[in-house]
C-alpha cells in the first residue's frame, strides 16, 4: 500500500513534464485537457488550440485527460476551441434526425492557473499536488457556450 503514492505521484510529475513543449524548453508546463458535458448532445473531436482535447458524452465528461495545451505565457488571450456536436439518430429507423454541427469560439482564461514552483526531482506533498492546477478544464454549459476552469485533478472539473 505504501508503494501506491510515490508511484501515484512519480506518474503524474513524468505526465505532467511530457507535457511541456519540446521546441523551447524555457516555457511553462502544459495543463492537461478535461472535457466536461453539461449538454444533452455527444461532442466528438473536441480541439483547444491545436491540441486535442477528447470526445465527451451528453452530461458526461471530467473523468480522464489528454496531453496538452503546453507552454501558454500570456493567459490574458483567449483560446480558439473547436468542436463538432455529433449527429443524432432515430434508435428505431436509423434515419438521422439531427445532422452533426461544426462549431468553434475564442474562449478566456478565468486567470492564470496556480503552479507551485516545483521540479520534478523536488519532493511533492499531498497538499502541493492539490494547489497545483496542471488540469484545465472544457466546460460545454450549453450548445453554444464554452468556458475554461483550472483544478488540480480530472476528477474536479466534473464539479465546475
Amino acid at each position: 500500500m505504501r508503494i501506491w503514492k510515490p508511484a501515484l505521484g512519480a506518474l503524474t510529475a513524468l505526465s505532467v513534464s511530457s507535457c511541456a513543449t519540446p521546441f523551447d524548453p524555457g516555457n511553462e508546463p502544459g495543463n492537461m485537457l478535461v472535457p466536461v458535458n453539461h449538454t444533452d448532445r455527444y461532442a466528438p473531436n473536441i480541439v483547444v488550440e491545436d491540441a486535442w482535447a477528447g470526445n465527451v458524452d451528453p452530461h458526461g465528461g471530467g473523468g480522464s485527460a489528454t496531453c496538452c495545451i503546453a507552454g501558454r505565457k500570456d493567459w490574458s488571450k483567449p483560446a480558439l476551441v473547436q468542436w463538432r456536436w455529433g449527429a443524432e439518430d432515430d434508435r428505431a429507423t436509423g434515419k438521422i434526425i439531427l445532422a452533426g454541427e461544426d462549431r468553434s469560439a475564442l474562449v478566456p482564461f478565468p486567470r492564470a492557473p496556480h503552479r507551485i514552483a516545483k521540479t520534478v526531482k523536488d519532493d511533492w506533498s499531498t497538499e502541493d499536488f492539490l494547489a497545483d492546477e496542471l488540469y484545465l478544464c472544457v466546460i460545454f454549459r450549453t450548445l453554444d457556450k464554452v468556458e475554461f476552469a483550472f483544478s488540480s485533478s480530472a476528477s474536479a472539473c466534473r464539479h465546475k
